[in-house]
């Protein structure tokens, strides 16, 4: 093990470490607090998160599709995208990504296709989220002081998504590795359908989440609209820090302060705790699904 993935991982370890510390320090508040469990709206937010990360899939599918021009069906796209989500929890942001690649070679995809269509959905996926996250500074008063940076990194936001910047930026990183350049032939409606697209799913998401905290505890005093820029802002910061991986730790402790502003701490913590759990266990019923359908999802040119 290298020193960054040592560092990395003790990252992971020192934050759930804290957070695991501090639930138990908290824990006699914790029983004395008037917790509001209700199994029915759980399941229910389960179920709204299982179908967001499957509208999203449907996104990337489309991306592979269209802008991508592979020969890829949805079942064959579903498989490889969660198997290579897997890639996600290891340090280095880019195992999820690389597993794309290899996976999507064993459908004759080559990596050309598979990086256009990856490209697409990185931004459109990512920026959508930063979008969302930037409004929650508009409805926070603690946080109003960082608005006119939230303005910029907007306008910085929709600048660098134009595909003439994505073509410089990403052509100057391929010339780097000393690989062949790819032309971005997407215009800039397209890159924005799928950004207005991916707030939808985002939106689907903030609802599993607020379904999801309602089914632990009730949420009085705070608007719909506000809540639902919490998790994006959370997800994105945690994607951003390249040395949590899948977000760990940071995202957790993003949750934290945010809803500790209409919330008891040690019930943030709770709920921070919890919805990793509650994410992990969604994904991981994609990826059983995944890998019982992966004997019949055969490349497209042994379909037939």
């Amino acid at each position: 093990m290298n020193l960054k993935v040592f560092l990395k991982s003790l990252f992971v370890v020192v934050a759930l470490g804290f957070m695991s510390y501090y639930f138990i320090e908290n824990w006699s508040t914790l029983k004395q607090y008037n917790w509001h469990f209700n199994i029915r709206m759980l399941m229910l937010s389960s179920i709204l998160l299982w179908l967001a990360f499957f509208t999203s899939i449907i996104l990337i599918h489309r991306a592979f599709i269209k802008i991508g021009k592979a020969k890829i069906n949805f079942i064959q796209l579903f498989r490889i995208f969660n198997i290579s989500n897997l890639g996600r929890y290891v340090p280095g942001k880019i195992w999820n990504i690389l597993g794309l690649y290899y996976l999507a070679g064993e459908y004759n995809i080559n990596k050309k296709q598979t990086t256009l269509a990856i490209l697409v959905n990185e931004v459109a996926y990512k920026g959508s989220a930063l979008l969302i996250g930037i409004f929650y500074f508009i409805f926070s008063s603690s946080f109003k002081q960082y608005f006119p940076f939230m303005i910029f990194s907007l306008i910085f936001l929709l600048i660098i998504i134009h595909p003439k910047v994505i073509d410089k930026v990403l052509n100057f990183i391929l010339k780097l590795f000393k690989k062949p350049p790819i032309n971005v032939h997407f215009n800039y409606i397209t890159i924005l359908i799928f950004f207005i697209l991916y707030i939808g799913v985002w939106m689907i998401y903030s609802l599993a989440f607020y379904v999801f905290v309602n089914s632990i505890t009730q949420l009085e005093s705070v608007s719909i609209i506000h809540f639902f820029t919490i998790l994006p802002l959370c997800w994105v910061v945690g994607y951003i820090m390249i040395f949590a991986p899948g977000g760990i730790g940071v995202r957790e402790g993003m949750l934290i302060i945010i809803l500790s502003e209409f919330l008891p701490s040690e019930v943030a913590l709770v709920i921070a705790l919890s919805q990793r759990i509650w994410f992990t266990l969604i994904e991981g019923i994609n990826i059983l699904i995944s890998l019982l359908i992966s004997s019949k999802a055969k490349p497209i040119s042994d379909a037939n």
